[in-house]
């Protein structure tokens, strides 16, 4: 019952799809299946009168005609066939691309808290394994579809021959051998099965150890500490325990495989050989009729067999496909608000409290602030103190357990997902720079020359783009362009800044904007912060708490929820608060 349904269920996903892409690749797989089959069934019964022919009257030109047919009906039906699905390969190829855009795209919508979790990781990994590699995707699809309805079409077909004879014994132990067979095949299926999903954790760490060992950001670390060796010691330890269990278990598929030809190359074959000679020799059957029964229960045989094959290759592929059909179908958690936004007027958390999945600690807890239209806010506190969270919270990537978090006075939740995100610009601690040139990373596919400029002026990078040949269509790290340059990790952190800043967004966000910065473009930033960022709602983290010096407000978190809040002046007043404790501290390091 379970196979059956997950057989529905890809069908009911895969069949709509392909008909979406391209509906002449289920026309062409029907009809090459068609063909395949009028071909085996003529190269049955056409022999059959040539030898009657070549025994009774001996006319050369039936004979002729009779050869004729054979040969011609042979040529046609391949090359017909062969020419539909060449078409197919093609269509085929086309709608695979097509899959593979729709499953990154997906993997672009899907709730962002999946992105941050290793099970969704390995599901994505699965996915990705058991349509291109462990089923062949939705050419597995295709081809097992053909040779489901051929297999059937040319089963029916012999079985109305041998029927007609009423050599009904010669049938039964074809099903026999046929039975045995789709028995060991099961068992092959089931090792495969449950090595694929084993592996899949493998390969996703070979994949990392690899990667690690060829990527060229790594190498300086790499070579500097010597690191090299441990990640090739732990590569070949994961490869060690994969192949010991591939080793295990190929030596279980050989016994299975050897049965299998025992029994249905040897031993029915044998068998069937035997009940047509001794109807021969007891029926006074013709040798046309001989041959033409001998033929026709071996292509029973290689049609059963090859639909057994067929279906539980099917049904293995529906299995391994499921993965890739259960990240398409995955819903959002969140439900999307209806509610249209314009302007990010006031940010407000009440009572909110939240901790990670599969946690149990609160990394916030009933937290309460609320910040007005244009003003600037410094998040500080320890490591771990929540901050980078609470930015994650408010992008809605992660739902809270308790509370609620307002935009002019509206939980968030209610407004419509990208008109929310349109009115956020956000500089995360961990930016990603994309190895696209200096104008798609900052503009993305905006082409406002005079705008860029500006941007790359107020992050204070403007002067080096220009001063590179290509400008602003100079590539970053050579990944795609070997005349790209490597910038360093400052000017890397100041591409991002241009990238929030051109959105022009209503609220902004800095997370550790100027870590990578040297002391002297770090003083310059915060000097001209306000010109940077212009009036707008900001919400600035940084360790480095003389930063916080032009916020309006400061919030001091510790322990899951804000312990002070207000002016780096009144702060600095509460002699035993926590944050003249981090601020005198860090300043003796800068006075010693």
């Amino acid at each position: 019952m379970k196979k059956l349904k997950i057989i529905k269920r890809n069908l009911e996903f895969f069949i709509p799809m392909l008909f979406r892409l391209n509906p002449w690749i289920v026309v062409n797989t029907i009809l090459s299946a068609l063909l395949s089959s009028v071909g085996r069934l003529l190269w049955i019964l056409i022999p059959k009168f040539i030898i009657e022919e070549l025994m009774g009257s001996k006319d050369i030109k039936v004979l002729a005609m009779l050869v004729l047919a054979l040969a011609l009906s042979n040529f046609l039906t391949r090359s017909i066939q062969n020419f539909i699905q060449g078409l197919n390969y093609i269509n085929a190829s086309k709608a695979d691309f097509a899959i593979e855009d729709m499953f990154s795209k997906k993997i672009m919508k899907v709730d962002y808290f999946n992105i941050e979790d290793p099970q969704f990781a390995d599901q994505i990994k699965r996915a990705k394994e058991g349509m291109n590699r462990y089923s062949n995707g939705i050419y597995s699809f295709i081809y097992t579809l053909q040779d489901l309805i051929s297999s059937v079409i040319t089963l029916l077909g012999v079985i109305g021959i041998v029927l007609l004879s009423k050599e009904y014994l010669v049938i039964l132990v074809s099903l026999v051998g046929v039975m045995i067979s789709a028995f060991n095949y099961s068992k092959i299926q089931k090792l495969d099965k449950n090595f694929n999903h084993n592996w899949v954790r493998h390969s996703r760490r070979l994949w990392y150890y690899n990667d690690g060992i060829t990527s060229f950001r790594l190498q300086k670390d790499l070579r500097l500490y010597q690191a090299k060796k441990m990640i090739s010691d732990a590569g070949e330890k994961e490869i060690k325990e994969a192949y010991s269990e591939y080793n295990r278990i190929a030596k279980k598929k050989k016994l299975w495989d050897g049965m299998d030809t025992f029994v249905t190359h040897l031993v029915t074959r044998l068998i069937t050989l035997i009940l047509l000679a001794y109807a021969v020799y007891d029926k006074n059957m013709t040798i046309a009729v001989f041959t033409m029964l001998y033929q026709s229960i071996n292509t029973f045989d290689s049609s059963m067999v090859n639909l057994v094959y067929s279906t539980r290759t099917y049904v293995q592929d529906c299995a391994y496909q499921e993965e890739f059909i259960n990240i398409m179908e995955k819903q959002s958690i969140f439900a999307d608000g209806t509610l249209p936004i314009s302007e990010f007027k006031t940010l407000e958390f009440k009572n909110v409290s939240f901790k990670y999945p599969r946690t149990d600690n609160f990394i916030i807890k009933n937290l309460d602030f609320k910040i007005d239209s244009k003003e600037k806010v410094s998040l500080v506190g320890l490591n771990g103190s929540g901050k980078t969270t609470i930015i994650k919270l408010i992008c809605r990537f992660y739902a809270i357990d308790e509370g609620e978090i307002l935009v002019n006075g509206i939980n968030i939740n209610n407004y419509k997902y990208e008109d929310y995100m349109k009115l956020m610009a956000i500089v995360f601690q961990d930016f990603k720079i994309i190895s696209f040139s200096i104008k798609s990373n900052v503009a993305i596919l905006d082409e406002n020359q005079d705008k860029l400029y500006d941007c790359l002026k107020r992050a204070q990078v403007l002067e080096k783009v220009l001063s590179l040949p290509k400008k602003e269509n100079t590539y970053i790290n050579k990944w795609f362009d070997r005349t790209g340059v490597e910038f360093s990790g400052g000017e890397m952190q100041k591409f991002a800044l241009a990238r929030c800043l051109y959105k022009d967004a209503d609220f902004v966000v800095l997370d550790e904007p100027t870590s990578n910065l040297d002391p002297m473009a770090e003083a310059e930033i915060y000097y001209n912060f306000k010109d940077i960022v212009g009036e707008k709602l900001t919400i600035f983290i940084s360790h480095r708490l003389s930063s916080c010096i032009f916020s309006d407000r400061i919030f001091v978190l510790d322990g899951s929820s804000i312990v002070e809040e207000g002016t780096h002046k009144d702060l600095m007043n509460n002699k035993g608060g926590l944050y003249h404790k981090m601020f005198t501290t860090q300043g003796e390091y800068y006075k010693s």
